[in-house]
């Protein structure tokens, strides 16, 4: 396989943007998404394990399972794939998980949104969303994570996965948890008459995110050394003090640029290892323009590209189906949305055919 082409149809939101539900896109079915990507030209499929809501694809003793689940539909998507010559890689989400928010306290975990409403946080007024949580990567996080890891591993034959949010967010307020990591990861008690430095704040941040690092990495070697561990950040930004000289970047099977940013890529390539594949997203955000796929160099980089998904049949949306859904309803947006990862679809179908 010289150039990665990956696609996924993104099960983890609803029609809205939001969490999906667990158990909205149960009735999928999953050779057929798999087809579809065989006939896109893609020979990589980014499924799921656990989606974003925590709720896992195959039958998980640790996970809980997406209700009316049948069967193990992340080991069917990897027969078929498989069959047709695909890899098939899994998903979870590191960063966020709102089953594990719903089954802790709300004080173990930030709310995203408090990172921008900063006043509300900080006086303790803000009510916490589980659907948009950011869980510090403690010790007991990570045991649960990484059992999650080696659960899939062993009941099914997937090829690997990609980690999403594999960062941390600290929000205005710090949590006891928090403070409790930085003597662990730091190796002094946390300060408690003033706040930490900068400096010293985003040293944690690098040490909370390689001990996590550590721990997936050891739990898939000695599970399945063959897997491929694929993370995706995302990169807000190019030479990140944050990820400069990282190990994880070093480290790392594959490597993902979400953003429709390409500038990233050279910054990225300087800090990755010898054996790291790099990708670049061309479709999911509604930013991305896929044409821009002319400006890579299918010699150092690969494709992917995710998609949403209609919830009647459970693959991507077509144009004539969002045109037909917009005679219909009003939701200029989101149908206008759903439109542009149509086309960029099938722009990345026509590049995939052709590379």
């Amino acid at each position: 396989m010289n150039i990665l082409k990956a696609i996924s149809i993104d099960i983890n939101w609803d029609m809205f943007w939001r969490p999906a539900s667990p158990g909205l896109y149960v009735h999928a079915d999953p050779r057929a998404q798999v087809r579809w990507c065989h006939e896109l030209g893609a020979n990589v499929m980014q499924t799921f394990c656990c989606s974003y809501n925590g709720y896992a694809w195959f039958p998980s003793d640790v996970a809980p399972v997406t209700p009316g689940l049948k069967g193990n539909f992340l080991q069917d998507q990897v027969e078929e794939g498989h069959r047709l010559g695909l890899k098939v890689m899994g998903y979870f989400c590191l960063g966020s998980n709102p089953f594990w928010a719903i089954n802790h306290d709300a004080h173990t975990w930030h709310d995203v949104r408090s990172t921008t409403n900063q006043n509300d946080a900080k006086s303790g007024t803000a009510s916490k969303d589980i659907s948009w949580n950011w869980i510090p990567f403690t010790q007991e996080y990570l045991d649960y994570f990484c059992a999650c890891l080696r659960d899939v591993l062993v009941k099914t034959n997937v090829d690997g996965f990609m980690i999403d949010w594999f960062k941390v967010e600290r929000c205005p307020v710090w949590l006891d948890q928090e403070k409790q990591m930085w003597g662990e990861l730091m190796g002094e008690p946390f300060p408690t008459q003033s706040e930490p430095s900068p400096e010293a704040e985003l040293e944690f941040k690098r040490r909370q995110i390689e001990r996590a690092w550590v721990r997936v990495k050891q739990t898939v070697r000695e599970t399945r050394p063959s897997a491929i561990i694929w993370t995706n950040q995302p990169f807000t930004k190019s030479d990140d003090p944050l990820w400069n000289g990282h190990r994880l970047l070093k480290e790392v099977d594959w490597l993902l640029n979400e953003s429709p940013k390409t500038e990233f890529l050279d910054w990225l390539a300087k800090n990755i290892g010898p054996q790291t594949k790099l990708l670049q997203n061309f479709c999911g955000w509604a930013e991305h323009a896929a044409d821009n796929w002319r400006e890579l160099d299918t010699k150092r980089f690969g494709f992917y590209g995710f998609t949403t998904v209609n919830p009647g049949t459970g693959l991507p949306w077509t144009r004539e189906q969002v045109e037909a859904h917009r005679r219909k309803v009003m939701w200029p947006t989101v149908l206008d949305r759903y439109l542009a990862d149509a086309r960029n679809v099938e722009i990345l179908r026509k590049a995939y055919h052709s590379i």
